[in-house]
Parts: structure tokens; sequence; C-alpha cells
């Protein structure tokens, strides 16, 4: 199995793990019910997130081994992967410090996590959805 398949399939567990726990916290906030259903919710939501976060360990370890193999010869579409999986390890870690240590910023973790999954999402459509329609393009 290629390095791109790997790759590839540990971001498909992964953009399913971010879109639980979105749609978690979206049917929480957005139709709000019973006690009962928003603590289900919450952690659906909680363990979807921990499921996201381990998952992003070995994807950045292989991005960090691609990049160091490219050197300066990275693509631009390698480059703008780069910065955008950048920008969302810092949104992630931002959102933890928030709901684990600043919890007066909670109202802003909402924002985050809507955040989070809209870059995950095009992050997973520049690469592993590329990856996907070439490789069932036959190139």
């Amino acid at each position: 199995m290629s390095d791109y398949l790997v790759k590839s399939l540990l971001a498909v567990i992964l953009l399913g793990a971010g879109l639980t726990a979105f749609l978690s916290m979206m049917a929480r906030f957005g139709r709000p019910g019973d006690e009962v259903r928003t603590e289900r919710l919450r952690k659906v939501h909680k363990a979807a997130g921990y499921v996201f976060a381990a998952l992003l360990v070995p994807l950045a370890y292989f991005g960090g081994d691609f990049l160091i193999e490219m050197g300066d010869g990275l693509s631009t579409r390698g480059t703008l992967h780069f910065v955008l999986a950048a920008a969302l390890l810092a949104l992630l870690f931002l959102k933890l410090l928030v709901v684990k240590k600043h919890r007066q910023l909670l109202k802003h973790a909402p924002v985050l996590g809507m955040t989070i999954f809209s870059l995950t999402l095009v992050i997973f459509l520049i690469t592993a959805g590329f990856y996907f329609l070439r490789t069932a393009a036959g190139g």
C-alpha cells in the first residue's frame, strides 16, 4: 500500500470524525432539545474530537516527512496544503485551550469548531479528494 493511499484513507476517517463532531454540535446548538439529548450530543462531539485530534498526529507526521523529502520542490498545491494544515493545527490548539483552560472564552468555541471543520474539508478536497479522483481516472 502506498503512502498516498494510507494518508488518504486516514484523511477519510479524519473527515468523518470532523463531520461527526461538527454535526453533533450543530444539532446541539441549532436545535435545542431536552437535557438528555444535549448531553448525548456533547459526548459524541467530545469522542469525535479526540479521534480527530488523534488522527492528526500521524497525518502531521506523514506530512512533515513528505515536506522534508520534497524540499524546495513542493508544488503549489502542496504549499497550499501545508499552509492550511498549519492553520488547522493552530486553530485546533486554540480551541483546545479555550475549552480546557480558558472557559471564559467558551463563546468562541462554536466559531472555532466551524472554522476547523471548514479547513479540514478544504484540505481533504485539495489532497485526498484530488488523489482519489486521479486514481479513479486511471492516472
